[in-house]
């Protein structure tokens, strides 16, 4: 049967006419597996590729190595770099994926190469796979491989593709790529096998990382080195043929050797990736503000330190570098590279709690200049001394009777200290320390009492860094901001330090003055070079040496001695730390000195003597700087006027010497016990006169009791079998060569010459000690004597 083509014209309209009629009545259905299969498409990747733990690694502002971490798991992987070398990129792209960069994630060409290769040998020789193709293999770990996996790597791949510029697909297979041993990514294969960053390789070691991955077991010595050596120069040649290399860069790139035994990673801030690690930074690259040059010097500055020490068994030191100005940490020596067994070292001793010793000194100096409370060269009084039990000593055990608070500071004086602090107030001292942020020194002012000022109290050397860097801060005259060891790292803003710019200006200037050791070379170079000011301390029983050096631009900090806490002869912040620390300033540029902030203090007259305000009995004053509330300061208690007969030899007054015959002068007078001592440190200094034979019964105080004090309750010192012992009591007199006759309960114990002391052996209960000299002075005592 023929159909015209009008019917067929006819039925072919009809038959289309019902065919869009079914699609349109059932296009949902149609579509719906195809939007299903877009969806999974779209989230088949997942939002995370790879969630192994990385290495934590620490780099200086310019991105080299200082320290480094392995990771959780064993393996040396580094964070994923956002960047890898041109020279990487090359090499990698022309033995794994020439074609890179115009593919969607899978090459078809490549991939039925393989697939033939792959029939015609009954086994895997090939597996066609792109750089995406293995990014994806690598994410999948664990997969077994079939043709199956290799159909979803495709997939996958491709959808990577959508999601990732190909620098990125790059970085991800250059960061997860696996280079033999625990070893995984470029940068960590760089720094393991050629010790440097992979940026810094030649054509050489580029090509010999990019055929790696490839046979990771390759890198193992033996015959797998002459596989990987013909790798390596087939790439070479490849390189060359594609106009990449030139034959001289080829030439070159093979005479390189292969890498042979693993390099030890850096570890130059040891102590501060620790510290990071604790701190939230484990498994991160951080960039740290340290200068690695200084702190590379300054680590072999401390082993050199250490060779010394350990002659006397010291073990342990630190140095630690602020920058003032910007508020950063520019070096972080946390410990010496002694061996563990001898003590320690991976203790960070930056941040270890240790006695402070003399260091807190200087804030306890500027809170009573800050109050006017105290002149900067007033007298205070440094004579044997026991308050409610406690004895303070000098270091040296000796006593100069009356000093200057500033040569009690740069002396680093106990005894004056504690007298300080008592009249300042243990709370007040203990709340600006809080406010200095000394946060580990945080229980109470009633726990330490008067032994805070001595090192009662223990801080580490990062809080007291951290205290005169916010001082120094101040006097510069910027915020008071935080301290940085993480390049932009948040700066939080502290609050206004309690102290004014006069009273810091005013300690700093005296702690320049501080007197160096007795030694050559460096000290004196050093003191001629540059203006500083700074301040030792040594802990109680020479467990801890410091020293700390302020600067506008620099603070310096230094510890040294054991971490187990054992002391040792000699380990004294002046013998030990200041030493180093000066070493450390010389390694540091030019430094300056701060400006005097002159709009923020007044001028006063004061005694050239006493340190105190002048009066008009002062024989020589002189013109200082103070803060304002020094102006509160009491006038001079020790120059006052005196009369002398016609000789100048005794006092006298009008009830028995001519007045017309008199001469009025002003004399310089301290009390008895300060005068005993004060004279033995100051031969220029001139008792008062003894008063003339016809003026006896003139009253004055000329004798006084060093121990005991009145009102002292004293124990009963006992010998071993029980018997009471003697106690040995001490007075100074005004006259040198006075006599003195001692009594105890009206019973005479005999007498005494220039040298007043006196053994005693007496029962419990209260006594009555009498003393009276040659000139028929008197004092009277009562001392309670109780049982133990």
């Amino acid at each position: 049967m023929i159909i015209s083509p009008l019917k067929l014209d006819l039925l072919f309209s009809y038959i289309k006419l019902k065919l869009k009629e079914f699609i349109k009545g059932r296009r949902k259905f149609i579509l719906l597996p195809f939007l299903a299969l877009f969806v999974w498409f779209w989230f088949s990747l997942p939002s995370t590729l790879f969630q192994e733990p990385t290495s934590t690694i620490l780099e200086d502002g310019q991105g080299i190595l200082l320290s480094a971490k392995i990771a959780k798991d064993g393996q040396w992987r580094f964070p994923e770099s956002d960047s890898i070398p041109k020279k990487y990129a090359v090499a990698v792209k022309y033995f794994e994926d020439e074609y890179f960069n115009y593919h969607l994630g899978v090459n078809p060409i490549s991939l039925f190469r393989a697939f033939k290769q792959n029939l015609s040998s009954s086994k895997v020789i090939s597996g066609g796979s792109t750089i995406t193709m293995q990014v994806i293999r690598l994410s999948r770990k664990g997969k077994k491989r079939s043709y199956f996996e290799k159909v979803v790597e495709a997939i996958l791949a491709t959808r990577l593709e959508l999601s990732y510029s190909k620098k990125e697909i790059l970085n991800l297979y250059a960061s997860h790529a696996p280079f033999g041993g625990n070893v995984v990514g470029l940068e960590a294969a760089a720094w393991r096998y050629y010790g440097r960053s992979a940026h810094l390789l030649s054509w050489g070691e580029v090509t010999t990382l990019a055929v790696l991955p490839n046979a990771p077991s390759l890198i193992y010595p033996g015959k797998n080195h002459e596989k990987l050596l013909l790798k390596r120069n087939k790439l070479l040649d490849k390189l060359y043929s594609k106009g990449k290399l030139t034959a001289e860069d080829v030439m070159l790139a093979k005479s390189e050797p292969l890498p042979k035994k693993p390099f030890a990673l850096p570890q130059i801030t040891p102590h501060l990736l620790d510290r990071l690690v604790n701190e939230g930074f484990e498994g991160k690259k951080v960039t740290t503000t340290i200068q690695l040059s200084l702190q590379t010097k300054l680590n072999e500055l401390i082993d050199r330190y250490h060779y010394s020490l350990a002659q006397n068994q010291v073990h342990n030191a630190a140095i630690l570098v602020l920058d003032v100005k910007n508020g950063k940490v520019l070096a972080y020596v946390g410990n010496t590279n002694c061996p563990e067994e001898e003590g320690g070292s991976k203790v960070d001793i930056i941040t270890s709690k240790r006695s402070t010793g003399s260091t807190l000194k200087p804030f306890l100096f500027a809170s009573m200049l800050e109050e006017g409370m105290l002149l900067p060269h007033a007298l205070v009084e440094d004579v044997p001394t026991r308050i409610s039990g406690y004895a303070p000593q000098n270091f040296d055990r000796s006593y100069d009777g009356a000093v200057s608070a500033s040569n009690a500071l740069t002396r680093s004086l106990n005894i004056p200290a504690v007298k300080m602090l008592q009249q300042f107030g243990i709370e007040q001292f203990y709340k600006n320390l809080q406010q200095l942020e000394l946060n580990s020194i945080n229980k109470g002012s009633n726990h330490y009492g008067l032994s805070l000022i001595l090192g009662g109290a223990e801080t580490s050397l990062w809080e007291l860094c951290r205290g005169y860097y916010f001082l120094a801060q101040k006097l510069n005259g910027k915020p008071i901001q935080s301290i940085q060891y993480v390049a932009n790292q948040k700066i939080i803003d502290k609050k206004t330090v309690l102290f004014s710019k006069a009273s810091i200006y005013q300690t700093f200037e005296i702690l320049t003055a501080v007197n160096r050791p007795n030694e050559e070379g460096a000290w004196k170079v050093f003191q001629s070079a540059r203006k500083i000011a700074w301040k030792t301390g040594t802990s109680f029983g020479q467990r801890d040496a410091w020293a700390v050096g302020i600067t506008p631009e620099y603070i310096v900090g230094v510890w040294a001695g054991n971490a187990d806490g054992e002391g040792r002869p000699g380990l004294t912040g002046i013998q030990v730390a200041a030493p180093i620390m000066f070493n450390v300033l010389n390694y540091l540029p030019e430094t300056s000195w701060f400006e005097e902030p002159s709009d923020e203090m007044v001028s006063i007259n004061t005694c050239a003597v006493s340190g105190y305000r002048a009066t008009e009995n002062c024989t020589k004053t002189k013109i200082i700087k103070i803060s304002p509330r020094g102006l509160d300061f009491q006038n001079c208690l020790f120059h006052k006027k005196i009369h002398l007969d016609i000789t100048e030899q005794f006092r006298v007054n009008s009830n028995c010497y001519n007045v017309s015959d008199m001469k009025e002068v002003n004399w310089f007078v301290l009390p008895p016990v300060q005068e005993w001592f004060y004279k033995t440190k100051n031969p220029d200094f001139k008792s008062l006169p003894p008063i003339h034979p016809s003026c006896r019964g003139i009253s004055e105080k000329v004798m006084e009791l060093i121990y005991p004090k009145e009102g002292l309750k004293l124990f009963l010192p006992k010998n071993l079998d029980g018997t009471l012992s003697k106690t040995i009591f001490e007075v100074a007199h005004g006259r040198t060569n006075a006599e003195i006759y001692w009594y105890i309960d009206e019973e005479y114990l005999g007498a005494t010459q220039r040298l007043h002391q006196k053994e005693i052996i007496t029962t419990e209960g209260n006594h009555k000690i009498t003393l009276v000299d040659d000139e028929g002075n008197m004092l009277e005592k009562r001392i309670e004597f109780i049982g133990k």
